[in-house]
């Protein structure tokens, strides 16, 4: 049976939408609660979350990459693909005295002034460089954390702007 907010039942089949277990996602404990990654779908299919999508072109990448090695005689005795879902995440540290001074962060939270890069700015010295140490702190205690949801990162390092910086966490 599944119940109407209102306290009453029904049977779960006249239900207008199911939540599924996503088993290709990790269980993971939160606060002391087991967290069950799942999807979210109208009895007629349609996807009514934001994991649904990605979990259908997951399956399409695996049909169709099985099929393209097949065709290609390359690695044709593989029987799964297993992509990741990931993007960059990049974002500024700024110190917040230094926040604090400027009003187009505080009351905007982007910048709206600011004044070109010096000429014959070697924009490599910063990505290559390690990151400060107060922002590698910042960076292993997001790691860290993402890691205890069951979302590894997969870079960690600076961007080619001064203060900018990037961690790339994988969705799998």
């Amino acid at each position: 049976a599944s119940s109407f907010p209102s306290g009453g039942l029904r049977a779960t089949h006249t239900a207008a939408a199911f939540t599924t277990w996503d088993r290709s996602s990790q269980c993971f404990v939160l606060d002391k609660v087991l967290r069950i990654p799942c999807a979210f779908i109208t009895h007629l299919g349609a996807c009514i979350d934001d994991k649904t999508p990605l979990l259908r072109s997951n399956d399409a990448l695996n049909k169709q990459g099985l099929r393209l090695l097949k065709n290609i005689k390359i690695g044709s005795e593989a029987k799964i693909i297993h992509s990741f879902l990931g993007w960059e995440q990049e974002f500024f540290v700024v110190p917040a005295d230094l926040y604090k001074r400027r009003p187009d962060l505080v009351n905007c939270g982007r910048t709206l002034i600011g004044k070109l890069p010096t000429r014959n700015q070697q924009s490599e010295l910063n990505y290559f460089a390690p990151p400060p140490p107060q922002v590698e702190r910042l960076m292993f205690r997001v790691k860290e954390t993402m890691l205890r949801l069951g979302v590894p990162m997969a870079v960690l390092h600076n961007e080619v702007a001064c203060g900018q910086h990037e961690m790339s966490p994988i969705y799998c």
